[in-house]
């Protein structure tokens, strides 16, 4: 016999309203990626959120001694980090960034032992320390029980705001299709000189030139100024040039992610990849200059360095862990050793998937990897609101067994449905 159960579920069956709070700092790309977590556990489950804008003292570094996990921070010059009337301690913080942990680490313990801490990105600590950790697989961290790596980092679609309408506007008389070329610029172990800004020039007007389309060009903050010189005065109409301008209120950045009908990106830059990824449009890869890794018959000390080295040259290749590669993994995982950012893993592992190609391949990338991306957000999401359910009825279950009652917003007031169809029917066969 065969049947179908149908779970149905309502806004009254998730536990009572979470506080979220969301450490912010001084880099807009990280900043972002939580407040779009932070954006995405709202929109799922209507928790509230409170931005804690944080400043550090320059030169300071954290301390791994939790007494001392506030030494780093500029207290004077953050937003406030405490509880009052009407404003207690969080159930969540979310950060990201090594000065960003052992704050998230100390508001958790603060609101104990029902308070969570949610680390993205790198994480430099023993991973016990923190209740959940969402990575990419640029930053090598292992596998773990409270570690899930994602294809690309957290990020929410980039929409253009009336500020950028000129913009939107000026590309209404373009011909023919739109192709963002999206630079960036050197990050280790990427270079990016004035030879390879010649050269993407070059390639970019060549792809555009296939496709009978117009180029539009944005640079970063990090592309060299003698690309940008080089792009002002060597790219010919009617392709336009978009450069960086600090501060610049009609950002066409976002535009050019709405308007464009395909993306050339430089290889450097993983946020670019991912807001240019969830367009649902193609997304071809631009590889700018990779320094070459020590060979490994140089040798590293303390072993774990070599290892580590090691284990990097067979994650860019795609090769499952063997014993070496699982003895540097344990050692992470206690923090004994650290894993390299090393930003051509995640780079080949798209390309590995077909979710990007290179600009000379000439069959196309793949176009749904948005779909990936919800999906995985929807993990996180839906895996955060289950820590948050055991820690509270873990909490309650204590309370209980020293005699409490509990209070009578804790009454359960709905269940979940298991309905079954009107009739069962057999299995066909």
């Amino acid at each position: 016999m065969g049947y179908s159960a149908n779970i149905s579920t309502s806004a009254s069956q998730f536990p009572a309203a979470a506080t979220v709070w969301l450490l912010q700092g001084a880099r807009l790309g990280d900043n972002q990626q939580v407040l779009a977590l932070g954006a995405a556990l709202q929109a799922r489950f209507g928790w509230r959120l409170v931005v804690k804008q944080l400043k550090f003292i320059s030169g300071r570094l954290p301390s791994p001694d939790p007494a001392h996990a506030l030494d780093h921070v500029d207290l004077a010059g953050s937003d406030p980090m405490m509880a009052y009337a009407g404003n207690g301690w969080p159930d969540l913080v979310i950060a990201i960034g090594r000065r960003m942990a052992p704050v998230a680490r100390w508001i958790r313990a603060q609101n104990m032992p029902q308070g969570l801490h949610v680390q993205l990105g790198r994480f430099q600590a023993p991973f016990q320390t923190v209740d959940l950790l969402v990575s990419t697989a640029q930053y090598g961290l292992p596998p773990a029980s409270n570690m899930l790596q994602l294809s690309l980092p957290i990020t929410a679609p980039r929409k253009p705001d009336a500020a950028a309408m000129p913009v939107m506007a000026s590309m209404a008389d373009i011909a023919g299709p739109r192709i963002a070329l999206l630079v960036g610029g050197p990050s280790s172990p990427i270079g990016f000189g004035l030879a390879d800004g010649e050269r993407l020039l070059r390639e970019g007007l060549a792809f555009a030139a296939a496709r009978k389309g117009t180029l539009l060009v944005a640079t970063s903050p990090r592309t060299p100024r003698e690309v940008t010189d080089l792009l002002r005065r060597d790219l010919p109409a009617p392709h336009r040039l978009f450069p960086f301008e600090a501060g610049r209120a009609d950002n066409p950045y976002p535009a050019l992610l709405a308007h464009s009908d395909a993306f050339i990106v430089t290889n450097d830059s993983v946020s670019m990849v991912a807001d240019a990824a969830l367009t649902g449009r193609e997304v071809r890869l631009l590889e700018l200059p990779v320094t070459p890794p020590r060979p490994l018959w140089q040798p590293s000390w303390p072993l774990a360095h070599w290892v580590g080295r090691r284990r990097n040259m067979r994650l860019v290749r795609g090769l499952g862990a063997d014993w070496l590669d699982r003895w540097f993994e344990a050692e992470v995982r206690r923090a004994g050793a650290q894993p390299t950012r090393y930003v051509p893993t995640i780079m080949n592992r798209l390309l590995r998937e077909k979710h990007l190609a290179l600009l000379s391949d000439p069959s196309p990338p793949r176009t749904d990897i948005a779909l990936l991306v919800a999906e995985e957000l929807d993990m996180v999401s839906w895996r955060i609101m289950a820590l948050v359910m055991q820690r509270r009825a873990a909490a309650l279950r204590d309370r209980m067994a020293q005699g409490e009652r509990p209070p009578a917003a804790l009454q359960p007031a709905s269940s979940i449905e298991f309905g079954l169809p009107g009739a069962i029917l057999a299995d066909p066969a």
